[in-house]
């Protein structure tokens, strides 16, 4: 605090002189600075009128002037103004700020010129109004009359002697009596609405009785419900009893029984009812074998009635053991059903035994599984009709007499000779003697088989089918020294393939590896060709096949089926037209009057040919003789075409318009070349190597490396490339963008949004603590739990700074307190972070397990 002194000489005035007397006269207020709006002095209230006085309002006194006729409720509120005086220049600026007050019955909302706020006002009615002595003095002190209805205070309040309550004792939060050795009683009331009577050790709960709204007692042991009382009965996890009597029922030792009914029908009943003791819900009962087995070993299923054992079902008894009882109908009755039934695990039947059908009253035995095998010491004795899949044994077999004599009217059979229809003459016979085989290959005058035939022709080529009929057509090509489509493709450029062939893959390139290898394998390959012709990449064409369009976005069927080597679906079975389908073999029968037709219709034929005048003669349909055979053999080539000199191999190739490997060599260029003898060929002819790579680059209309690097820039350089030799470029090319030149702006501060605070171990709970730096500001806020801390209570750690946020430079500290009704609670903690440490510490003393807000804000 500064104070005014002027001493003999002329002391000049200056403004910290003023600003010092200000701040005395505001020292002077500082005392009400956490005291809400209240009147200081005057502003009594006679019927409508309002005295003048002096009010506390928005951290200042003001003076109000009072008010006549006013209408309660009656609010004062701020109205604050700033004043100009004339500074140096003759210049208007603003000299005070104007913190007075007004009054009305409303307060208007709109924002305050100074304080940049909606107006703070207090309220007077005909029964209150806010005054010193209970908004400054009654905040700190305890009034023996209070102008207010009820006093409260925030901190523990300790009596030395008895209290005496004339009305009654309220409390918001309990009723306790507590031992020296910090044992209590507590009487409460829960939010729920539920009283409590519970038993504490300190602030531990050890045992309470909660008697909840609906009238039901609970026993709590700690936070655990142990048991509990209410109109459905006493209910808890366990019971311990030596005996136990329900009704008629009485439990004791290993012993269920009815002890109340003295007749000879008591019974004890399971599962009579069901859900809710009613008949809703059916309900089962299983037994099990006391060491966890996996299926009960006795079980009754109420839904389907089932009665199952899983073991040995033994009956023991003398005489009749076990009785199968229809319940529905009589004997006589076809709808009567009684039997055993065996199944496997999956529950499909295998056998069954007993009255099965409800058509009859057969008794019968099935086995769907297995054989039915019956064993006796003795014989089977069969007493009435036996029948075979419902016929009598004797009208299926046949007995050893009729058998006998049935025999006795067949022919029997002479070694060889065999039976046949009359009509097969001897002429027939001496022309089937007179028919002789031979083979072609051996040559005779004999008849040939088809198969024979067929054979033969396999290995020929036909003249009609143009090589298309040939075994191996690669040994074919390597005879003519020709090259096949494939080979072609894979070795020449094509004028349609538009050089695809320099970059394409075949399947055998790709086996094995990834999309990504093989793109970059294409991608090599490409600039490899790119290298040859000096030519730079422009760009991948859009040229791939859809997945889901199933090829049919090829340009061209016909040529994608040449590409592939395969026949069209028309073409398949324009082939196959010609061939016999296996309903056409020959099936071996005996000799009929059908094949007799047939060998009648055996005749001598002949192929075409010219006779010895030069006539030419028709072919005649019949068999052919193995010399006709062999001689028109000789007319055809052999389907491998071996044999041929290259002057036979360059005529054929001339033939069947293909090349010879030697002439397409020496025509076409290579693929493994990458257009290298285009530009050989163009040197040999007088060109340099540039001018060849340039007359190549002027086909494809495309820019050398050199030319498209001086004339554009790379995607790569990522503007790099630019000539920007001054500040002045670089400011135009920024402009040119729309960016902004770096040097001239401010870089963005870092955000790292709100992250949560980290756990320091299991025991710390950060889950509502959050830190957030935005620059080199940071601000920690949230809520945590005295009790969440790994250490102490003295310097224990609370949470850790994330590793993205910085820590701060210097210590922090923040202090909270708990108020509490009884002052005896009302207790304080402190929160620090040190200098350079990310992590936050607590130091407390009678502030357990308390959730609580804290906030830190630093600068790093």
């Amino acid at each position: 605090m500064k104070e005014y002194i002027a001493e003999t000489g002329g002391r000049y005035t200056y403004s910290d002189d003023i600003l010092n007397l200000q701040e005395l006269a505001l020292s002077m207020t500082a005392i009400f600075g956490e005291c809400p709006a209240f009147i200081v002095s005057g502003c009594q209230i006679e019927g409508t009128v309002i005295a003048p006085g002096y009010v506390w309002l928005g951290g200042k006194v003001r003076y109000f002037e009072g008010a006549k006729n006013a209408a309660f409720p009656y609010f004062i509120y701020e109205k604050n103004s700033n004043e100009s005086v004339v500074y140096a220049n003759e210049v208007n600026k603003r000299g005070r700020s104007c913190y007075l007050c007004t009054g009305g019955t409303t307060v208007p909302q709109i924002t305050d010129p100074v304080t940049g706020f909606p107006p703070v006002f207090l309220e007077i009615t005909k029964e209150f109004a806010p005054r010193l002595i209970d908004k400054f003095f009654g905040r700190y002190a305890l009034l023996l009359d209070s102008p207010s209805q009820r006093q409260r205070v925030k901190k523990d309040v300790t009596f030395a002697g008895e209290v005496l309550v004339e009305k009654g004792l309220k409390s918001s939060k309990d009723v306790s009596v507590q031992s020296a050795d910090g044992r209590s009683l507590r009487g409460r009331i829960k939010e729920s609405g539920a009283t409590t009577l519970g038993a504490y050790l300190g602030e531990l709960l050890t045992a309470e009785v909660v008697i909840d709204t609906d009238g039901s007692f609970l026993f709590m042991k700690g936070v655990t419900e142990i048991a509990k009382l209410s109109e459905s009965g006493f209910i808890c996890n366990h019971i311990n009893l030596k005996t136990s009597r329900v009704g008629s029922v009485y439990i004791y030792q290993t012993h269920l029984i009815n002890i109340a009914d003295d007749t000879d029908n008591g019974s004890v009943n399971i599962n009579h009812v069901g859900f809710n003791q009613g008949t809703s819900r059916f309900r089962n009962f299983n037994v099990w074998d006391g060491k966890s087995c996996s299926v009960p070993l006795f079980s009754v299923e109420g839904k389907t009635k089932t009665t199952t054992v899983n073991g040995t079902f033994k009956v023991c008894g003398n005489g009749l053991s076990a009785v199968l009882k229809n319940t529905s109908f009589a004997k006589g009755d076809p709808e009567l059903t009684a039997y055993f039934e065996w199944q496997d695990r999956d529950g499909v039947s295998i056998a069954s035994l007993g009255y099965l059908s409800t058509t009859n009253n057969d008794f019968t035995l099935e086995n769907l599984f297995g054989n039915l095998v019956f064993t006796s010491k003795g014989h089977i004795n069969l007493n009435g009709e036996v029948k075979l899949k419902g016929a009598d044994i004797y009208s299926v077999f046949v007995t050893q007499k009729s058998f006998t004599d049935e025999l006795a009217k067949k022919v029997s059979v002479v070694t060889g000779k065999q039976l046949s229809t009359e009509d097969f003459t001897s002429t027939y016979k001496k022309k089937l003697d007179a028919i002789s085989g031979g083979s072609i290959s051996g040559g005779g005058e004999g008849y040939v088989t088809a198969d024979d035939v067929v054979k033969a022709l396999k290995d020929k080529a036909g003249v009609g089918n143009n090589l298309n009929d040939l075994l191996d057509k690669g040994v074919a090509r390597t005879n003519l020294s020709v090259y096949s489509k494939n080979e072609t493709d894979e070795k020449y450029l094509t004028i349609n393939g538009k050089l695809t062939e320099l970059v394409n893959l075949s399947a055998d390139e790709i086996n094995g590896m990834s999309p990504e290898q093989a793109a970059a394998k294409k991608a090599e390959k490409q600039a490899a060709v790119r290298g040859v012709i000096d030519a730079e990449k422009t760009g991948i064409g859009e040229l791939k096949l859809t997945k889901t369009a199933n090829l049919s976005d090829l340009a061209s069927m016909i040529q994608a089926r040449k590409n592939l080597c395969v026949y069209s679906t028309e073409e398949i079975d324009e082939m196959m037209a010609g061939k016999l389908g296996n309903d056409g073999a020959y099936q071996g029968v005996i000799f009929t009057d059908t094949l007799k037709k047939k060998l009648d219709g055996i005749k001598t034929g002949n192929f075409a040919f010219v006779d010895n005048f030069g006539v030419s003669q028709s072919q005649v349909e019949g068999y052919a003789m193995i010399s006709d055979i062999v001689k028109e053999l000789k007319k055809y080539a052999p389907r491998l075409l071996d044999g041929y000199n290259s002057s036979d191999r360059d005529s054929v190739a001339t033939n069947i318009g293909v090349y010879t490997k030697t002439a397409a060599d020496g025509k076409f260029a290579a693929l493994d070349q990458l257009f290298q003898d285009y530009i050989t060929y163009l040197v040999k002819s007088g060109k340099t190597t540039a001018q060849a790579q340039q007359m190549m680059r002027e086909k494809f209309d495309v820019f050398s490396k050199k030319e498209v690097t001086d004339t554009y820039l790379t995607k790569d350089g990522k503007l790099s490339d630019l000539s920007l030799p001054n500040v002045d470029a670089k400011k135009l090319a920024c402009r040119n963008l729309g960016a902004a030149y770096a040097e001239e702006y401010q870089t963005k501060l870092i955000d790292t949004g709100w992250l949560q605070m980290n756990n320091s171990g299991g025991g710390t709970d950060t889950r509502q603590f959050y830190v957030r730096q935005i620059g080199n500001v940071v601000s920690i806020q949230g809520i945590i739990n005295t009790a969440k801390r790994d250490g102490s209570n003295q310097g224990g750690v609370m949470a850790v700074i994330p590793n993205q946020i910085q820590p701060p430079k210097y210590g922090l500290r923040t202090t909270i307190a708990d108020w509490n009704d009884d002052t005896k609670y009302n207790r304080g903690c402190t929160f620090i972070i040190r200098g350079n440490s990310r992590t936050v510490q607590i130091y407390e003393s009678g502030m357990y397990n308390v959730s609580t807000e804290i906030n830190f804000t630093y600068f790093v």
